[in-house]
């Protein structure tokens, strides 16, 4: 089968990393795969690269009806079977350069937010309908499109992100050091709450609770960036909380921190919650459906209501109180329910299923 995927950029993100991840995966078994996309960002060009997986983009500078034009030659150039695209944007552009190329070939659409924006969505959703099935990452998202836009109900799916765990190595904790290493992976930004993360690790430090707090991640948005540093000062926090910067070597990361934090205010299916249960690290996560799938509260980390700071400190400090045992108990929950949730043999059989039906 002959399969074009569809991208925004090879900038760093969870759907960017995601699609990659699936254009591997049949890659792997045997597929005639290309990437393509619609700007020249490259984050993620070494995976493209170290992969052998054949890819053109267009450019930044170029506008959205250029784009458009180029992408219908595109489609019509490759004559896929498939067209795979993430993201509302990219989607949009998919189904109208698909109908402007006259190629007849499947359209398979990804959402890959739990974020509602009911005029978009509108929009969006409708013009989805010319898809011939559209995969969601979210579980509520699932719910929200089934109740709300009932034309394309019969072919909205849901699938779990990819991920190779055997690439990655399940890393057995000794908790032997007095301080606890938190960590934090992700954009700064104001819908992942790190200033209530900053705040929830200042009332444990004022309890001389012994805490160290690692951010990793870039911000786009400067105004906030700036009240998490204002934050920190205020809260006489430098020693103890520190803005790591962004890293193209998460899986190092892994292995300075004994428990990841991700409490955003909505999620679709966490890529780093993910490589958080291969590698075996235990979790504090927000009180929504897609994290809860992924962590139960006590056995492999701990849910927290993710707009009360209070919430948040308490299950911090679950963690720091639990016996040695129980935390080494929690990472090895982790793995296992990595290995179960991310077979890749069973995600691939199930997008076959999908592909034969539509």
């Amino acid at each position: 089968m002959k399969i074009l995927f569809i991208t925004g950029s090879l900038n760093q993100g969870g759907a960017e990393y995601q699609i990659l991840q699936l254009a591997k995966l049949f890659q792997d078994k045997g597929h005639e795969i290309e990437v393509f996309a619609l700007t020249d960002y490259s984050f993620y060009k070494y995976f493209v690269d170290n992969n052998n997986i054949k890819y053109f983009h267009l450019y930044n500078y170029q506008n959205r009806i250029k784009r458009i034009w180029l992408t219908s030659r595109k489609i019509k150039k490759f004559q896929p079977d498939l067209i795979v695209s993430y993201l509302k944007v990219v989607g949009q552009v998919t189904i109208i350069a698909r109908l402007l190329s006259g190629v007849k070939c499947k359209v398979i659409v990804g959402e890959r937010t739990a974020d509602i924006q009911p005029r978009m969505d509108r929009f969006h959703f409708n013009l989805m309908r010319l898809a011939n099935a559209i995969t969601v990452n979210s579980i509520s998202k699932l719910d929200y499109l089934k109740k709300n836009f009932k034309r394309i109900k019969n072919k909205t799916y849901f699938f779990p992100n990819l991920l190779d765990v055997s690439k990655i190595s399940f890393l057995e904790k000794s908790y032997a050091n007095n301080t606890l290493h938190l960590g934090f992976i992700g954009r700064i930004s104001r819908e992942k709450n790190i200033l209530e993360m900053i705040k929830a690790v200042s009332l444990l430090h004022k309890k001389n609770i012994p805490i160290h707090f690692s951010i990793y991640g870039d911000s786009r948005n400067v105004s906030y960036l700036d009240n998490v540093n204002t934050l920190i000062k205020k809260e006489k926090l430098e020693a103890a909380v520190t803005l790591c910067g962004k890293s193209n070597e998460i899986l190092e990361v892994y292995k300075k921190i004994d428990l990841l934090i991700l409490i955003s205010n909505y999620e679709g299916f966490s890529n780093v919650i993910s490589e958080a249960l291969a590698s075996g690290i235990p979790v504090i996560t927000s009180d929504i459906p897609e994290n809860k799938y992924l962590i139960e509260d006590g056995i492999n980390g701990f849910v927290v209501n993710h707009k009360d700071v209070n919430s948040i400190a308490t299950g911090i400090e679950k963690f720091i109180k639990l016996p040695t045992d129980y935390k080494k108990k929690m990472g090895l929950e982790n793995r296992k329910k990595a290995k179960s949730i991310f077979n890749q043999d069973l995600v691939y059989e199930k997008y076959i299923d999908l592909i034969e039906s539509i």
